[in-house]
């Protein structure tokens, strides 16, 4: 039997290596069971209503199972699923073993356990996770953010201790929300069987000066909605995550930090944290440009130019210099007025004065062009 943040799978054939930690004693009641068969799937034409979510094929068969099959490998591992996801039959064709076969079983198996974790109050978070002091610290945030690098720094300047590299489970079932480790990860390739309860949950921007800013639970909500699966297939699952996240950003310290990469910027932010509360800033009003538009290079200059069905309302084309061009790549992620003005001094030689005036009047330029919303 194998517990994944407290979901216990009774398993009948071989499991993945990641899986061996995760281990417990066949005592106690199951929430599910997991069957390994040594075979393709057979009655693919049974498979209807297929659809494409992200790397997975996802279809229904006719007595109202899941059918989910990799859009990579559609040759390899296929899997099925109860609705209430409790019976889970993996398909593993012997001609496709290896390394690239437990993967791609790796993969189906966390869609299908994280579909059922909203029904404890769990959901699973796209972020590297340490624990420092006892307590769980999640790094989260878009592609590209350095996620993980932040996460080794405090690993390497701090002494923190891995939990998962990537998609640790939160629960909030309890009295205060926690952090479990999962048998899946990312490149971290990090399997570790624990729990802790959880210190905060930090949205990655890129910084050189270390600033830490609390978000409204609005804003919480849409991260978080980002960063976590959401089964759209299954109308049932994806209203339970919901209401997890929606419950998670009430309940969690949930920041918006920007700093650099390294172990001095990892101390600095533990400061913050943990000795210095005091110096977290109060959430300020977010703004992003508005989807629809996008920034080319006209003639060795900056444009902004309208796409989609922005290019019949939107009349002619914004042209920008070098600091408005590095105000709308800011504003392409959800960000606040001080956050900006603070970004603009650390990058250019101004006065915050005269910056902070420039910086209105562009912001108003956006918004009489349409081309910014603001979020609460």
């Amino acid at each position: 039997m194998i517990e994944v943040a407290g979901f216990r799978y009774q398993v009948e054939g071989q499991l993945p290596s990641s899986f061996d930690a995760f281990r417990v004693p066949d005592a106690g009641e199951a929430d599910g069971e997991i069957r390994i068969i040594e075979k393709a799937f057979e009655d693919l034409d049974s498979v209807t209503g297929r659809g494409t979510h992200e790397e997975l094929v996802v279809g229904r068969l006719k007595d109202g199972c899941w059918f989910y099959m990799l859009t990579r490998y559609p040759e390899a591992a296929q899997m099925t699923a109860t609705p209430d996801y409790r019976k889970l039959c993996l398909y593993l064709p012997p001609e496709q073993s290896g390394k690239a076969q437990w993967i791609n079983t790796v993969l189906l198996l966390r869609t299908a356990i994280e579909c059922k974790f909203g029904e404890k109050g769990i959901l699973s978070l796209h972020s590297a996770c340490i624990q420092k002091d006892g307590e769980a610290v999640a790094f989260t945030g878009r592609s590209g953010m350095g996620k993980s690098t932040r996460a080794r720094a405090w690993h390497e300047a701090l002494g923190a201790e891995w939990i998962s590299g990537d998609r640790p489970a939160v629960d909030i079932s309890g009295d205060s929300p926690a952090i479990c480790g999962v048998p899946w990860d990312g490149k971290e390739q990090l399997f570790v069987n624990a729990r802790y309860p959880l210190k905060a949950i930090l949205e990655v921007r890129r910084g050189r000066e270390t600033c830490v800013r609390r978000m409204t639970p609005a804003q919480a909500r849409k991260l978080l909605m980002q960063q976590t699966l959401m089964p759209m297939w299954d109308n049932d699952a994806a209203f339970r995550a919901w209401g997890v996240v929606n419950r998670l950003s009430k309940r969690a310290r949930i920041y918006r930090v920007f700093c650099g990469p390294d172990g001095q910027a990892a101390r600095e932010v533990y400061a913050i944290l943990y000795r210095y509360p005091e110096k977290i800033m109060k959430a300020g009003k977010d703004m992003r440009i508005r989807d629809g538009f996008v920034l080319r290079q006209v003639m060795g200059e900056p444009v902004v130019m309208p796409t989609g069905d922005n290019i019949g309302k939107f009349e002619g084309a914004a042209v920008l210099n070098e600091v408005s061009e590095f105000i709308f790549n800011k504003l392409r992620n959800p960000i606040c007025r001080e956050d900006l003005l603070r970004a603009i001094l650390e990058e250019y030689d101004v006065d915050e004065e005269k910056a902070g005036k420039d910086l209105d009047a562009f912001l108003k330029k956006l918004k009489d062009l349409d081309i910014l919303e603001s979020e609460e």
